[in-house]
């Protein structure tokens, strides 16, 4: 069961030195972007797509993503390095994106390892991926062969300038109060921060954005709220748990609704931690997450960074505020944030 996918900060260059270098026509043969933001990803492709001729961009550009089924046929990273050795047409350079690289095939390896030694002059060579998994042999030969652009997932303060910069960039300014309110809602994640930037800088026609506009055009996703509670909990961030959960009680949320779903959580990493502890199939325990995709693995990742005794305890915790609340025990809320608090807290603080 290979569940090694780790948290471990990744030195690299970041997006902006990256934009820099595509700016200064300088690009190397082979980089690797690794990172939970996307949305800058998929910016830095679009401006290395961009740096071809555009005349040519059709002929020089491809993607692909390794296990895709297109036209009935399994998509490899052999096609894609096939694609990668290939002179560029009428053109200086090809560029060749690689998604899901991890899903390569034993016997495909040291093709892919044979192309690190020797990558062509005049392709660039782009590996995506969300994370690592450092235990593999391909992660070390990216590591060691490629430019590594990180994309990490921004603070609330990077979210807050890169949404003022935006801004700008549309001709509209934001009150800090009404900017901070607007990460509160949405988050940091840049896809979904930009698309609110849409509608309100559509809104402000080129004014200020304030609070009232933001409270009629942006709407609460309670959904999303509770997914990242699980986040927040699984990171151990105590201080976005807490606002996360007051957001969904201020959202008429039931009480016992997020203590339900945080027992659901709870037991799906007792089924998870169980099957990972018998050698399952990683696709056995996605499913027991009940997550898919990228999620499940950033989901097992979090997971191997939590003993099962803490899941345990959680567990028990859990059963206890859903009776303290049903038995009226101080109030929802601050049973709440007590929890919330206690399945935060470092392992090692706790007296399991």
């Amino acid at each position: 069961m290979a569940t090694g996918r780790t948290k471990k900060k990744i030195d690299g260059i970041s997006y902006d030195d990256l934009r820099k270098q595509i700016k200064a026509g300088h690009l190397e043969s082979l980089y690797l972007f690794v990172g939970e933001e996307d949305y800058f990803q998929d910016r830095a492709v679009t401006l290395l797509k961009n740096s071809l001729d555009e005349g040519m961009r059709l002929f020089n550009f491809n993607s692909f993503t390794v296990g895709e089924s297109v036209g009935g046929n399994r998509t490899t990273i052999t096609q894609a390095i096939d694609n990668a050795n290939q002179l560029p047409m009428m053109a200086n350079r090809r560029i060749t994106i690689i998604r899901e690289f991890d899903k390569l095939k034993e016997e495909e390896l040291d093709f892919v390892l044979d192309y690190l030694k020797h990558p062509s002059p005049t392709t660039t060579v782009v590996f995506r991926a969300v994370s690592l998994d450092q235990r593999r042999k391909i992660t070390a030969a990216l590591m060691k062969s490629c430019t590594v652009v990180t994309f990490d997932k921004l603070t609330d303060a990077e979210a807050s300038r890169k949404a003022e910069e935006y801004l700008r960039w549309r001709g509209c300014r934001i009150e800090p109060a009404a900017l901070s309110h607007l990460i509160n809602l949405v988050g940091t994640h840049m896809g979904r921060l930009v698309n609110e930037l849409e509608k309100l800088a559509a809104y402000a026609e080129g004014g200020f954005i304030n609070n009232a506009a933001i409270q009629e055009l942006v709407p609460r996703a309670r959904e999303h709220s509770s997914f990242e509670l699980w986040d927040a909990i699984m990171d151990r961030d105590r201080k976005r748990g807490l606002r996360l959960m007051h957001r969904l009680l201020d959202d008429k949320t039931e009480p016992l609704a997020i203590v339900g779903a945080l027992g659901g959580l709870y037991r799906r990493m007792l089924s998870a931690k169980d099957l990972i502890a018998r050698h399952a199939a990683f696709e056995d325990v996605a499913k027991a997450t009940g997550q898919y995709g990228v999620r499940a693995k950033e989901f097992i990742t979090k997971l191997n960074r939590m003993s099962r005794d803490s899941i345990v305890y959680g567990i028990r915790r859990i059963a206890q505020v859903d009776l303290a609340i049903k038995s009226s025990e101080a109030t929802p809320r601050l049973q709440l944030e007590f929890l919330i608090a206690e399945l935060t807290m470092p392992e090692k603080s706790r007296m399991i």
